[in-house]
This record gives C-alpha cells, structure tokens and sequence, in this order.
C-alpha cells in the first residue's frame, strides 16, 4: 500500500482607449470639444458594456466565436471580467487558436485591476511557464494577492510553495497557515494536505487524531486524495479506531471516482476481509454517495 502525499496539482498595454473622435483639432474650442468627447465616451462605454453583457451570454452558452467578438470592445476599454475572460479563451482555444502569450497579456490587465480569478490565472503561468516565461517568484507574488482578494485556490497553491520552498524559503508553519486558508475557503484537497502536515509532524506538533479529523473534513467535501488517507487511517487505526468497513468504504468511493490508488488499496483490502465485510463497505459508499449527491 503506497503512502500518501501532499497534493501537487499556472505585455501590459494601456488599460483604456480614447475614442478616435476625440483627438482634439486647433480650430475647435475648448468647451465644446470636452462636452463632445465627454458624450461620445459615455455612448462607447454604453456600447462596450452592452457588448459585454452579450460577450458573457454567449460565453457561457459555449458560443466562443461570438463571446470573442462581443468581448472584445468591452475589454479593450478596460473591463476586468471580460479581460479576464478573453484569457481564458485564448488559455484554453475557445473560439480562437490556443495562444498562451495573448492570454497571459489579457489575464495581466484583469490582474493589475485586483481581478482574482485573473491574478491566479497569471500566477499559474508563471508557475508552468505558459505564456510568460517561468518565475516561481512572480507566482508567489500573484497567488499572495489573489489569495488577498478571496481565492481558496491560490491559498492552497501558495501553501504548495512553501511546502516544497518554490521560490520562497520552505516553510512548514507558512504552508499550513495558507492552507488552513484555503481550507476555510471551501477548498478540499487543503484538509487533505494539513492531514499531511500534522500526520508527519512538519511545522506542527505529530497529531494523528488531527490529521485523521482534517482527512474526515476533506472526505466529507469531495477530496478523493482525503477519502484515500482516511480510509488508510481506518486500516491501520492511526487517529481512529480500526475499521475495515469504513477503510474500505472510503477506498471505494474514491476509487468510483477514479482514483487508482484507492482503486488499488481497495483491491488489497479486498483480499484480506469477509464477503460481509465487503458488502458493508459498498453500502458505506453507497451512502456517502447519495448524501452527497442530495447537497
């Protein structure tokens, strides 16, 4: 039976335009050129909003080509969704050809306006080297902020750095303050890491009953790697009474959810218990996973 393991699972321009019937001209006075340009502004920046609201239809309907289209003046003029979510067409080749560089460029100007799905979106690249070119210290830099703006997803992989000192100094104590975070944000596979934490007693005291309570929390909302650790907490009865129902009630729902290495813990277990037992285990599952299909 394997052990288990932390979770590893990333060009500025001008935010604005002006509109080309704005550039002033010599023989026009002042007043009436600043109370013109102000009406035509306000008529772009209604068109461009409209255009957006379509944009975001249409995206969300999978019509890539027209959110594209429709997106596009919205962004241009400096609307942090529809910047943002021009990245991620261009990221993932939705309605266009897949170009890492021009979504970098997109999910920068969402970013630089506090957009937090934008600023993680930019600190992945950064991670994976996508786009940009790799710098661990400029993802630390934009998950830190993006985790500042309420994303669970960048706490938990800022706590990943720190676990592994990617472009920090590693540090147990700050992994498991972020990942506390994150975890607090709804974000399972966290609980699942801090089990880990207090299960070999890095930058916390060795608790195998709190990391069996962390593996419980993060089974409870969907962790598969959490389902896999607790069900091997179960089987060897470290933090809880010994269970071989419940172990391998746990291996197999995340086995259904494919994981292999529940699969395979499931599969030795198997081995070693009665056909009652094994019956249990599936009703266990069977349960756990109705009650989570009803929330």
């Amino acid at each position: 039976m394997k052990s288990a393991a932390i979770v590893m699972h990333a060009r500025p321009e001008p935010m604005h335009e002006h509109h080309p019937q704005c550039r002033p001209r010599i023989s026009v006075a002042a007043g009436w050129l600043t109370m013109a340009c102000a009406v035509l502004l306000n008529g772009y920046g209604a068109m461009a909003q409209a255009d957006r609201a379509h944009g975001l239809v249409a995206f969300h309907a999978a019509d890539y080509g027209l959110a594209l289209t429709e997106l596009g003046p919205a962004a241009t003029a400096g609307d942090a969704e529809a910047q943002y979510t021009l990245g991620v067409m261009y990221a993932q080749g939705w309605g266009t050809l897949a170009d890492p560089v021009r979504a970098a460029d997109w999910y920068q100007r969402a970013a630089k306006q506090g957009f937090a799905k934008a600023e993680h979106n930019l600190a992945a690249l950064y991670l994976s080297g996508s786009g940009v070119i790799a710098d661990s210290h400029q993802a630390r830099v934009w998950f830190e902020r993006a985790a500042q703006h309420g994303s669970a997803k960048s706490a938990h992989l800022l706590g990943l750095l720190y676990f592994k000192g990617d472009g920090v100094s590693r540090d147990y104590v700050a992994a498991l303050d972020w990942w506390q975070r994150a975890l607090n944000g709804h974000e399972p596979d966290a609980g699942y890491n801090l089990g880990i934490l207090y299960r070999r007693g890095l930058g916390v005291d060795q608790n195998l009953a709190t990391a069996a309570k962390y593996w419980q929390r993060a089974a409870a909302n969907g962790s598969l790697l959490g389902q896999n650790a607790l069900g091997m907490a179960y089987e060897r009865g470290e933090g809880v009474p010994r269970d071989v129902v419940k172990a391998l009630g746990w291996y197999e729902l995340a086995a259904r959810h494919g994981l292999a290495i529940a699969a395979q813990n499931a599969e030795v277990l198997k081995g070693s218990v009665s056909a009652r037992a094994r019956a249990q285990a599936r009703h266990f599952a069977d349960s756990h996973q109705m009650a989570k299909d009803r929330r």
